[in-house]
């Protein structure tokens, strides 16, 4: 009969009543991982998050560049950073899709920018006038469609890619072709490693994903400085040529001067009646100095004089913003 206990479960609960905290249940071992050979780890997690932070970096400045372009709130953020074959990543993609086929020189191979037709759509709406709304079924693009798209979107997409890359190397994203049909996508074997880069795309309360596929064997002859240590090492040692040719931006820059005389305060009938020759009293003394201005900001004092038959003023002090955000004389 099944009510009637073994000898050793008698036993066990014997040994459960005279000790408390002992457990029924037999202790479970846990097994050993098992290495999966046929889906080699080919991205460490320092890749994932120097991808992490390149692409978080990439949709802080296409949200801005798309806001502005769209006049619209866009809001792009990294949704999840995964490692997949690419058989799974094609076999995951719906039919039809819009597939960017980038070409990444200097490196040879390709990455793989993916927008759903919903998506696709509604931007191609937005550019056009409309009120950005989808059209509420999938269907192929047409080539004026296409068209605007590569000029108003995925031109701006690879461009801005390829600066958001420029701390690990010199990558440069150029669109090769669109593909609507994830089965002709032929640009590396379907048991190839992928790290596929997943972005929310969010426009008129309507959300969905962008999706971005980066082959290991694209990435793979600079696999080795995708790391963060890496990358702060180029943050604390700039190129000198480039921190030379902003110092020359800076020194070309065009800034007003402006020579404050004083101050004064008028009615509007004294303002009104003001006629040629008339004199108006100001709140600075002959003697006193004059504030010098650098835009907004009063940066010397200085006393006017005449350089010929030229007015000018001669620089007698340097002030400097205190702790309230006024200024001071040396």
């Amino acid at each position: 009969m099944h009510d009637i206990l073994s000898q050793e479960e008698i036993d066990l609960l014997i040994r459960a009543a005279s000790e408390p905290d002992l457990e029924l249940e037999p202790d479970v071992q846990e097994e050993d991982p098992v290495y999966d050979f046929s889906r080699p780890n080919k991205f460490s997690k320092e890749h994932i998050r120097a991808l992490q932070r390149i692409h978080e970096q990439f949709c802080r400045t296409y949200s801005g560049y798309m806001s502005a372009k769209l006049r619209n709130k866009v809001e792009v953020r990294v949704h999840s950073i995964e490692q997949i074959l690419f058989g799974d990543f094609v076999r995951s993609l719906p039919n039809p899709s819009v597939l960017s086929v980038l070409r990444v020189p200097p490196l040879e191979g390709y990455a793989i920018m993916q927008l759903t037709p919903d998506i696709a759509f509604l931007l191609h709406d937005r550019l056009c006038g409309g009120d950005g709304v989808p059209i509420g079924r999938s269907r192929g693009l047409t080539d004026i469609e296409i068209a605007v798209l590569k000029r108003q979107v995925l031109s701006v997409f690879s461009s801005l890619l390829g600066d958001a890359w420029q701390e690990v190397a010199e990558l440069q994203f150029e669109l090769d072709y669109i593909e609507s049909n994830p089965q002709f996508l032929q640009v590396v074997s379907e048991r190839d490693a992928v790290a596929l880069v997943t972005m929310r795309f969010s426009l008129n309360d309507i959300s969905d994903m962008i999706s971005i596929c980066l082959p290991h064997r694209t990435l793979e002859p600079i696999i080795k400085d995708l790391t963060q240590i890496r990358m702060f090492e180029s943050l604390q040692k700039p190129d000198p040529m480039r921190v030379e040719l902003l110092k020359e931006k800076v020194r070309s820059a065009i800034v007003p001067v402006e020579v404050e005389l004083g101050k004064t305060t008028v009615t509007v009938r004294d303002l009104l009646g003001l006629a040629p020759g008339d004199v108006i009293p100001l709140n600075t003394k002959k003697t006193e100095t004059l504030d010098i201005k650098i835009g907004s900001m009063t940066k010397f004092k200085g006393t006017p004089g005449r350089l010929g038959s030229r007015l000018g003023v001669v620089v007698t002090n340097i002030c400097e913003s205190d702790d309230e955000g006024g200024l001071d004389d040396e």
